[in-house]
């Protein structure tokens, strides 16, 4: 189905998006022309939508691609190589024209205009059914709090935009963060009302309700509203559809029982997998394991021996990422993206256990995650809140790590990262929280203000 479907999405990707990298940059007449072909029967729609997804997760300019980044930017990855952008990363020293932090805006805000473009014919199409209506849209609204919640926070405040409108964006102000998670939340209640729990096609490829829950409790865990995180991991978890959790050499392949939601790709193997997975034994690697991250992990953890590389260079062992071991393409384990999996879920839940005092509740969804890793003896449930805070944090960062920026995210909402990475790097900044805003975007719309320390 998806292979059948490129082309459409191509279709929508260069219709209506074409050359986007301002927040506005299509005339109302172009979008009205192509929105009469596109939203013309719901199977269009619907190819449309697969447009979305690509930008955010598929392409080789996707959200995901410049995700590594954030590696860097914490303390997971160091940068082998030479290139500007990503040293601006490892360094914590991002310039106003740094093209990876303006290619993930662009990106996101793509995807958003793609999702309100959507959303907009959809609703002005008489050709589609209510009931695909409300189906069609709840996706796009997934994806679009999916790219606010990554914009939210790497950049704190910024513009909400919710139509196609020239008229209305082009001179939009940024919003405050409480307003943007507001945006969020009833986007993602929305999807997860008008969704069920099936998936759409092939594989688990396409938002169902459980995804909309998953990003729902990741939500409510940075917003400090635990009960409700607990509510949306439950859901996920009790479930049942993504147990048993699967060895931990299968848990990246397309598929796999964990997945939540996957990006689809044609041939097996991510857009970026020459850049992290070395060409051979003897090929220093890009992106290397900081050897604090290594030493995290126990000798015995499962993780270690699965989810680590090593290539030795000049007698020197160099540690990388390999969650992702395909660097070419595969027909016989093939690997998709990974965007949402249910070992979160039991993290995101005894987080927010411990914080209602639940400590050996807490507990047991941390050991839970511990078995898959063996060799790990299991957490007590009598700790103190504090112990199994810390507990909690060190299992967020030995299973997530390398994943979409968890580890940032992580060290910023909980108010360390001045404490851990400003330890490790005599250059971080408090400032460095935030990205700056891309300075193209502030050349094109005055009201937006720079962030500070930039």
């Amino acid at each position: 189905m998806l292979k059948r479907l490129t082309y459409f999405s191509m279709l929508l990707i260069f219709a209506i998006c074409s050359g986007c990298n301002k927040l506005v940059e299509i005339p109302e007449s172009k979008n009205q022309v192509e929105s009469s072909i596109v939203f013309a029967d719901s199977t269009l729609a619907s190819s449309a939508l697969l447009g979305a997804y690509f930008t955010i997760g598929t392409s080789s300019s996707s959200a995901y691609s410049r995700m590594k980044n954030l590696s860097l930017y914490a303390d997971e990855y160091a940068f082998t190589s030479s290139a500007t952008a990503q040293l601006q990363f490892f360094q914590s020293q991002l310039s106003v024209d740094n093209v990876e932090v303006s290619g993930l805006w662009g990106t996101f805000y793509s995807t958003i205009y793609q999702c309100n473009s959507l959303i907009e014919g959809i609703d002005a199409s008489p050709a589609i059914s209510a009931s695909a209506k409300s189906k069609l849209k709840a996706e796009a609204k997934f994806l679009r709090a999916l790219s606010n919640f990554y914009l939210v926070n790497f950049y704190d405040r910024i513009p909400l935009i919710l139509s196609t409108s020239v008229n209305e964006n082009a001179r939009v102000e940024q919003t405050e963060a409480t307003k943007i998670y507001e945006q969020i939340i009833l986007d993602l209640k929305t999807a997860k009302d008008n969704l069920n729990a099936s998936y759409t096609g092939t594989g688990k490829v396409r938002a169902n309700s459980l995804t909309a829950s998953a990003l729902l409790a990741r939500v409510y865990l940075y917003l400090g509203r635990w009960k409700d995180a607990e509510t949306e991991a439950s859901n996920v978890i009790n479930s049942g559809l993504y147990l048993p959790l699967p060895k931990l050499e299968d848990v990246f392949l397309a598929g796999s029982r964990e997945t939540i939601l996957q990006f689809w790709n044609q041939n097996g193997f991510l857009s970026d997998a020459a850049q992290l997975v070395p060409a051979s034994s003897t090929v220093l690697p890009g992106y290397a394991l900081t050897t604090g991250l290594y030493k995290a992990f126990d000798p015995s953890d499962g993780r270690r021996s699965k989810w680590i590389g090593t290539n030795t260079v000049s007698g020197v062992p160099y540690y990388y990422p390999s969650k992702y071991k395909n660097r070419v393409a595969s027909t016989t384990r093939p690997e998709y993206v990974m965007v949402l999996r249910l070992s979160e879920q039991y993290l995101i839940r005894a987080e927010a256990l411990v914080r209602q005092n639940r400590i050996a509740d807490a507990a047991a969804d941390l050991n839970t995650i511990r078995a898959r890793a063996t060799g790990l003896a299991p957490l007590s449930s009598d700790m103190s809140p504090e112990a199994c805070l810390a507990a909690v944090a060190k299992e967020r960062q030995l299973e997530l790590f390398g994943e979409w920026g968890n580890r940032f995210l992580d060290l910023k909402r909980t108010e360390q990262l001045n404490t851990v990475i400003g330890s490790l790097k005599p250059t971080w900044k408090a400032t460095a929280k935030a990205f700056p805003i891309p300075v193209s975007e502030i050349t094109y719309n005055f009201n937006l203000k720079q962030n500070d320390g930039y």
